[in-house]
């Protein structure tokens, strides 16, 4: 909290010495803290709690129950917020309802709990109070292979993103040093190069990991 706090007097305090008009500098002062004050409050508010009939989210915008019948699957996956934040989880863990929408479990991650070891348990309970009866949902199923192969792309891009950056950057320096032709300088351009490249970069990269994941994937 006391990062967040120093973090917020320095995003607000260019606003005070820049001249722009002080009502015009509360009301974004009261606003960035004010969202502050809510983003700490519902941090604390955050929480997954399991009991006998299933699995309670208590995420940043109210709650979610969701039956151990109606979970179709639980999965362990990579944070993506990992990939920018040094203290963020490496492993997160998400439920799979009947709609097939993805619903993370707030704190069940490698930081705050033994991950094995919770979702090993995790596993155990739904198997057994999921009735005798569960079976898979067949629409779930599709919906599912669906969300798992977008978000393993979304991934994929981020990864290959990130890591053609320098190249990038290389080849946005080299009109420094070699002379291209008057029709090519417009693209060489290192804006041109970094500002197109690097999303050019990821929607390829997205796109083809999408396409290969949904081969091996359920139709539909």
């Amino acid at each position: 909290m006391a990062t967040a706090g120093v973090g917020t007097v320095f995003a607000v305090l260019p606003l005070w010495l820049v001249g722009i008009p002080v009502w015009a500098s509360a009301a974004v002062t009261l606003l960035v803290v004010g969202l502050l004050g809510w983003l700490i409050h519902a941090a604390g508010q955050l929480a997954t709690v399991a009991d006998l009939k299933g699995i309670e989210i208590r995420g940043y915008f109210g709650r979610r129950r969701i039956a151990w019948e109606d979970i179709q699957t639980i999965e362990a996956a990579p944070n993506p917020g990992a990939l920018t934040q040094n203290d963020a989880p490496s492993m997160i863990v998400y439920v799979y309802s009947r709609d097939g929408k993805r619903r993370l479990l707030p704190y069940v991650d490698d930081i705050h709990v033994n991950l094995a070891r919770e979702y090993q348990l995790l596993h155990e309970i739904w198997e057994e109070l999921r009735g005798r009866e569960w079976a898979p949902d067949a629409d779930a199923a599709v919906h599912i292979a669906r969300s798992q192969a977008r978000h393993t792309a979304l991934m994929f891009g981020m990864v290959c993103s990130m890591l053609s950056f320098i190249p990038l950057m290389v080849v946005a320096l080299l009109p420094l040093f070699v002379d291209f032709p008057e029709w090519a300088e417009p693209v060489m351009n290192p804006f041109v190069v970094m500002g197109a490249g690097l999303p050019a970069v990821f929607a390829v990269t997205a796109l083809l990991s999408y396409r290969k994941n949904r081969k091996n994937r359920p139709a539909g």
